[in-house]
């Protein structure tokens, strides 16, 4: 049924003449509620807002009375009360009933005209930016909710100027100035309130074109300012990345030189030969140098991890004897791994370099002086894998604390390196937060959690096939490299070992070497070559011969190689630099 839209009248009288004037209003159209009092009548208007109220004003108790209460209350203050002397006689009809009928026009009209006002002050208080609409004298004409939550005004009522502009935000009367006279937009950027806000002033023009106020509007600009942060910080990691593994490439290339030459000759030296001892200098700083580059890439993320579902205390255990021998004589080192944790997804040679660094970091916190590293694993709060690192060392003060993940940053000359920021590195990309408390004289602690392994199985390494190794002088090596210096070096190696060598200097060369010698048994493939790669070459090179074993070496972590070359028959991977013995073993390997 359709609803019924006549105008609804609360009738309040008494019992004497209340029900005659109910008659009139319903023989009139209208719609009537009745009560016998105040109280009554404010609790049927608030039930039934009714579109006006007819109020005898000589109720006992007052009407008077009754009306103030209705009005007091802001369910039923916009209603109209009409008020009328009913014992006088006789009832005027046609009076009353034009009387309420202007009244309900003039109420329904003034509502008309709040209905805009209404929705223009909800879609300014909606506005999520503070607006402030003020005159040219600075005095706010206008609020939005925004505003004041962005920018609330002093908290005593009393403050002088308390109507102005600059009573919430005080850096903005010189911008509003420069604006009314210039007569163009000023804007700033402020801290305030443990908020950035962007602030922009827009002066208002009459129709003369004189300035008569202006529009300020406050932005809350500290969530975007931290999103382009952010963006800014994965930016500089990718530039660092992308320039890393140019440096892993060409610097590993120019190792494998170094290293691959002085271990080959270093083999041939006789044991008391007064050349040993450089020779093993140069082993050792060219690793040293193989392990900057890695840490370079673990911090910058471009490293690929070999993830396995794993135990972080057992783990730990596994090379516990390394933690033990890093930590110098003058510390006590206490290992306690709790028992039960939940399983996480890890590469176990990351893991192993995070805990390394932090004890070698906590190491150098402590000096010459006596003092404790304790490394603890236990369960987080939020059902986290959590690694502690702690220390009775020097501590951080809060600018130290907040530079330690940056590359190369120390506060001592032997601290210098990539240690804590290749943590950090590897942290991000095991999707682990670090917590670092500190202060100084106080020691340290990094507290690193990895989050729980989704359910799933655990990987496992495919089965290798076990043949039996034919004589080396049976056997051919291709070698495929760019890098000159790196094709001496290993065909010397191998040579000195027995084995038949050819040479490769790109993709294209190793497929057609391949094609016309079959009695290759082996190919050494670099990763990245100009002309044709190793990750484009080893398809023609296995369409050519699918028996053939190929081995990649890669001047990147190793990981990246067989992320890309996981679909493909490859033997075995050699990461570079590689010394003349490990590049022996791993001919020996495939075979």
């Amino acid at each position: 049924m359709p609803s019924d839209s006549r105008p609804v009248v609360l009738n309040v009288g008494d019992e004497k003449y209340r029900p005659e004037v109910t008659r009139i209003l319903e023989s009139n159209g209208f719609r009537v509620r009745e009560a016998s009092g105040g109280d009554e009548a404010l609790c049927v208007a608030r039930d039934e807002i009714p579109d006006l109220v007819l109020l005898d004003s000589s109720l006992p108790g007052s009407g008077i009375e009754a009306c103030r209460v209705l009005k007091a209350d802001p369910a039923t203050s916009r209603i109209p009360i009409l008020q009328i002397s009913v014992p006088v006689q006789p009832l005027h009809t046609e009076a009353l009933l034009e009387t309420i009928r202007a009244m309900l026009s003039a109420h329904q009209a003034e509502e008309s005209a709040r209905k805009p006002a209404r929705e223009w002050q909800a879609t300014f208080d909606a506005i999520g930016d503070g607006v402030a609409l003020v005159d040219a004298e600075g005095r706010i004409e206008r609020l939005n909710r925004s505003f004041s939550r962005l920018a609330p005004p002093p908290a005593d009522p009393s403050t002088p100027g308390l109507d102005t502009l600059w009573a919430y935000l005080p850096a903005v009367r010189e911008p509003f100035a420069k604006a009314l006279e210039t007569g163009r937009r000023e804007a700033l950027e402020i801290e305030f309130a443990a908020k950035l806000l962007d602030i922009s002033v827009d002066p208002i023009f009459d129709e003369a074109g004189h300035v008569t106020g202006a529009v300020c509007i406050a932005s809350d600009v500290s969530e975007k300012r931290h999103l382009e942060e952010q963006f800014s910080e994965s930016q500089k990691f990718e530039t660092i990345g992308t320039l890393a593994a140019g440096v892993a490439h060409d610097f590993n290339n120019l190792l494998t030189g170094i290293l691959g030459n002085a271990s080959l000759i270093l083999g041939e030296l006789p044991p008391a030969s007064p050349f040993r001892d450089r020779l093993d200098d140069i082993v050792g700083s060219s690793q040293r140098a193989a392990d900057l580059t890695r840490q370079l890439l673990a911090y910058a993320g471009k490293a690929r991890h070999y993830m396995r579902r794993t135990d972080l205390s057992g783990m730990v255990e596994g090379f516990r004897n390394l933690i033990e021998s890093g930590v110098p004589k003058n510390v006590r080192l206490s290992v306690k791994l709790a028992s039960g944790l939940p399983r996480i997804d890890a590469d176990a040679s990351q893991v192993e370099q995070i805990v390394l660094n932090l004890v070698s970091n906590a190491a150098e916190a402590i000096g010459e002086n006596s003092g404790e590293i304790h490394v603890e694993t236990r369960m987080g709060e939020d059902g986290a894998a959590v690694l502690e690192v702690r220390d009775t060392g020097s501590g951080m003060d809060a600018e130290t604390k907040a530079r330690i993940f940056d590359p190369f940053f120390t506060t001592k000359f032997t601290g210098r390196g990539l240690g804590l920021a290749a943590v950090a590195g590897i942290a991000r990309t095991h999707k682990a937060s670090i917590q670092v408390t500190s202060a100084p004289g106080r020691g340290s602690a990094f507290c690193v959690s990895f989050p729980a392994a989704e359910p799933g199985p655990t990987p496992r390494a495919p089965a290798r096939e076990t043949k039996a190794q034919p004589a080396a002088g049976q056997i051919t090596v291709l070698v495929a490299d760019d890098e000159e210096v790196v094709r001496r070096t290993a065909e010397a190696t191998l040579q000195i070992r027995g084995y038949r060598v050819l040479l490769a200097c790109d993709g294209r060369e190793a497929i057609e070497k391949v094609q016309r010698h079959p009695e290759i048994d082996v190919v050494l493939l670099d990763f990245t070559m100009p002309v044709m790669s190793g990750e484009e070459a080893i398809d023609g090179i296995l369409n050519a011969r699918p028996d053939l074993r190929v081995i990649v070496s890669t001047g990147y972590d190793h990981r990246e190689a067989a992320a890309r070359f996981s679909e493909k028959a490859v033997a075995a991977y050699l990461q570079k630099p590689y010394t003349s013995r490990q590049l022996a073993e791993k001919i020996a390997s495939v075979l």
